[in-house]
């Protein structure tokens, strides 16, 4: 228990220093618990800001990562990303954010607290506002540790979140590596030690992509698709699944660290395919590529972004993967990763 911090005896904060139910189950649980995120996020927390002109856009998401905890991040670091990464990708200037937390009784409460920080320090990160907090405590074994879900709230300028529909030949981008979350997560369920040398850092990407639009691109970018749990082939299907044009990626122009890479060999997981986190997907014009491209990469979250693929004429696969021997062959759809990711 975070010290000098008191509770009732009803709490669902026991003396022994975790998340604890009550018998009856009414509710005594999720309102000790919620006092005490409440408390742990107080600096972040706030009124929502004024919306100015513009549209308001709200977007909820549930996280649900296993581990929860691993080594340079948690689940909090993952929800508050997400929640400020969809707004951008959407074309938003991100605001606020809610957080509501299913937690098993048993969880220490030094880890309630470490994901309480997290989303504090995302949110501090990315100038946003924690709106609202809230809490419930289930039965051990119920969770899997804590689960935990966002809804966030921005404002669209005018004429944002409006999209250009897309033309064979314009270019497909990536901010950053490929790979590197899943490979984290994936090694630390297994037990292989890749964790130690993978990071599996989230960031806020609302500044990166505030600087893009910024270059004037206009109509010029089609599309931004948050790179998740799917990796960038889901990502990549999302996308052409409306366009009834076709999508290519360069083999060798896929940006991916050597420690990833071998990660993921070993796991049998190709990096297409593999949970990524803060990494964005843009659909770009041909004549504007190279101005995103220098935008990109003159933001910190950016520097190894890279030109992967092209999009392509209607043909017979919707996704295709062009091999460094100069085979193609198509990307299906990626199954539920192994992991449970955000």
């Amino acid at each position: 228990m975070t010290a000098g911090t008191a509770f009732s005896p009803g709490s669902a904060l026991a003396l022994a220093g975790h998340v604890a139910l009550p018998d009856d189950l009414d509710g005594r649980a999720g309102g000790g618990l919620r006092a005490f995120l409440r408390d742990a996020l107080d600096g972040a927390r706030g009124p929502c800001p004024p919306l100015g002109e513009g549209r308001p856009l709200l977007l909820s998401g549930t996280y649900v990562t296993d581990p929860p905890f691993y080594g340079d991040g948690d689940i909090g670091q993952v929800a508050a990303c997400g929640a400020v990464n969809e707004l951008a990708a959407a074309g938003a200037r991100p605001l606020g954010l809610s957080v509501s937390a299913v937690v098993e009784a048993g969880l220490p409460l030094r880890q309630v607290r470490r994901v309480a920080d997290s989303v504090r320090d995302i949110a501090e990160a990315a100038g946003v506002v924690v709106l609202d907090v809230d809490a419930r405590v289930v039965r051990a074994g119920e969770a899997d540790q804590i689960y935990l879900h966002t809804a966030g709230l921005g404002v669209l300028p005018a004429g944002a979140g409006q999209e250009t529909p897309p033309r064979a030949g314009d270019r497909l981008l990536v901010s950053a590596p490929l790979g590197g979350f899943g490979a984290h997560l994936l090694s630390a369920r297994a037990g292989l030690g890749h964790e130690g040398v993978v990071s599996a850092e989230c960031v806020p990407l609302a500044g990166l992509l505030e600087q893009v639009r910024g270059t004037g691109a206009g109509g010029a970018l089609r599309a931004v698709r948050v790179v998740g749990r799917a990796g960038l082939v889901g990502a990549l299907h999302a996308y052409a699944a409306g366009t009834g044009l076709g999508l290519r990626v360069e083999e060798v122009a896929l940006p991916v660290h050597y420690e990833v890479r071998v990660a993921l060999d070993e796991l049998g997981v190709d990096p297409v395919h593999a949970a990524t986190a803060s990494c964005v997907c843009l659909v770009v014009a041909a004549e504007a590529s190279d101005d995103v491209l220098a935008a990109l990469r003159a933001h910190p979250y950016g520097r190894d972004a890279a030109v992967v693929g092209e999009v392509t004429p209607p043909g017979r696969h919707r996704v295709e993967l062009a091999l460094a021997d100069g085979h193609t062959i198509p990307l299906g759809s990626a199954p539920e990763p192994p992991a449970r990711l955000a």
